[in-house]
């Protein structure tokens, strides 16, 4: 369970360095984390629905990539419906959806390298 949450943290800096690097403002508001979170499930669906294309991934890879960017807008709209109660938790919702997606990136980008 550490080592995941480790791997998560590092998976999330190096795309907040990516984003720097490539001259990409990295978002700082809560709002504009929510959006960045929304692009990024969008991103995700529309990777795994590529590699499935491509016969990269298996069909219950794709299904379980569903499932989670359903539960990533899910878990979004609870935090953006948190936000003005409970800012803190609602950031803290929001990081965890976050890191969810950036596993999820990790692993397609490890699928789209091979082969």
């Amino acid at each position: 369970m550490i080592a995941l949450r480790n791997t998560l943290l590092a998976s999330f800096f190096l795309l907040l360095t990516g984003c720097e690097t490539l001259g990409i403002a990295t978002p700082q508001t809560f709002n504009e984390k929510a959006a960045a979170t929304l692009g990024t499930i969008t991103t995700v669906r529309t990777t795994a629905t590529s590699l499935l294309n491509q016969k990269r991934i298996t069909a219950e890879d794709g299904q379980n990539v569903l499932v989670s960017t359903d539960a990533a807008r899910t878990g979004l709209n609870v935090a953006r419906s948190l936000h003005q109660s409970n800012p803190t938790a609602a950031n803290q919702k929001l990081d965890a959806v976050r890191a969810g997606l950036i596993a999820l990136q990790s692993y397609l980008a490890a699928r789209e390298r091979s082969n």
